[in-house]
């Protein structure tokens, strides 16, 4: 009996010392975080109070809401439409700089908007706020998204308007 137990201590030991030899402790440090996902992330866009040249109409948000920290290797997917109608999608802005972020809980990644929201004289909207135009985002490397409301810098709802086919997403800030 007692070989038994020196045995099956010894084997005990020889798999614990090889697995921390090997270096797979799960609970390791330098583990990288998983992708962000639909689930663990909260979107707000915000439409930005006037307009400036070359500066943003607006703000795209995401919140990583969950307990553990993610990843965007990328740029979120956009598109605001309009039923099975006209609509308007986001892409990377020319000269962007390329999304690695790794986004920690109750911490916020922020893209600046970047697209014509007023029409030009004698000219219409692609995407008409006059119909409420619905928003999906999807984050980078998933395939379901969140259908978000646009809101003012108080809030409040406003209807999105894009005036083009194109949304241009500009370089994040970590918030």
């Amino acid at each position: 009996m007692a070989r038994r137990t020196l045995a099956v201590s010894t084997l005990g030991l020889v798999v614990l010392l090889g697995t921390a030899a090997c270096g797979n402790d799960q609970g390791s440090s330098d583990a990288r975080p998983a992708a962000c996902r639909t689930s663990q992330l909260g979107w707000k866009m915000t439409r930005l109070p006037g307009k400036q040249r070359n500066t943003p109409v607006a703000t795209l948000s995401a919140e990583n809401k969950g307990s553990k920290a993610c990843v965007f290797d990328g740029y979120p997917s956009i598109d605001v439409y309009i039923g099975k109608g006209p609509s308007a999608d986001g892409k990377p802005k020319k000269g962007a700089t390329p999304v690695h972020v790794q986004l920690n809980p109750d911490r916020t990644v922020e893209f600046p908007l970047f697209y014509e929201a007023t029409a030009v004289r004698g000219d219409g909207c692609e995407v008409s706020a006059e119909y409420d135009p619905s928003i999906t985002v999807v984050p980078p490397h998933t395939k379901d998204g969140s259908l978000i409301k646009m809101t003012d810098a108080k809030g409040r709802h406003v209807r999105a308007q894009v005036c083009g086919t194109d949304i241009e997403l500009g370089s994040p800030q970590l918030r």
